[in-house]
C-alpha cells in the first residue's frame, strides 16, 4: 500500500502594527533601520516546523526600484533569543542581523509609494518562540507611515500523510 504526502494548511499567524497575532511596528520604519516583533509563542508540544511566509511592504513616495526590505526570523527556547533582540516589539541595529536567520527579501518593483510590494517563501521554525525582523535597506525611503499596510504572515504547513485505499 502506498501513501501520499500532502501539505496541511493551518491557521496563519500575522505580524503587524495592531490587530495581528504579534506586534511589529512597521509604520514609518526608517531607511537603514530595523525592527523586530514581539515574540510569538507557538505553544508547548509538537508543532509544525515548515512555514510559508508572505511579506507585504509599502514604501513612501517614489521608492527606488531594486531596493529591498530584508525579512528575518529570531528564534528562542524561552531563555536565549537569537540576536539577543528581546521579546518585545523594538528597534534593532545593523550588527544584530548577523545573528538572525534571513528568510527572504521584498524588492521594490514599482517606483510608486503606497503600493504593495509582496514576496513569499518557505522557512523552518524549530523553537517554541519566534519573532520576525524587518530591515529597511532603502538608501532614502521610509516604509509607508500608515499602520498595518506593511505586515508579515506565517502559515504553518505540516505534512499530511494519506494512505491509498
Amino acid at each position: 500500500m502506498t501513501q501520499k504526502i500532502y501539505r496541511a494548511v493551518e491557521t496563519a499567524i500575522t505580524f503587524k502594527d495592531s490587530g495581528g497575532d504579534a506586534v511589529i511596528t512597521l509604520a514609518n520604519l526608517g531607511f537603514g533601520a530595523g525592527r523586530v516583533s514581539a515574540q510569538y509563542d507557538r505553544g508547548a508540544g509538537s508543532k509544525p516546523m515548515r512555514y510559508k511566509w508572505k511579506a507585504v511592504m509599502q514604501w513612501t513616495a517614489s521608492p527606488v526600484i531594486g531596493e529591498v526590505a530584508e525579512i528575518y526570523v529570531a528564534e528562542s527556547d524561552g531563555t536565549y533569543i537569537d540576536g539577543n533582540v528581546g521579546a518585545a516589539d523594538a528597534a534593532f541595529l545593523t550588527g544584530v542581523k548577523a545573528d538572525l536567520t534571513l528568510i527572504g527579501l521584498v524588492v521594490v518593483t514599482a517606483a510608486s509609494g503606497a503600493t504593495n510590494m509582496i514576496a513569499s517563501g518557505v522557512c523552518h521554525i524549530w523553537e517554541r518562540y519566534f519573532s520576525v525582523g524587518v530591515w529597511n535597506a532603502s538608501a532614502a525611503k521610509n516604509l509607508q507611515n500608515t499602520a498595518n499596510v506593511s505586515l508579515i504572515i506565517f502559515t504553518p504547513m505540516p505534512d499530511e500523510i494519506q494512505a491509498d485505499a
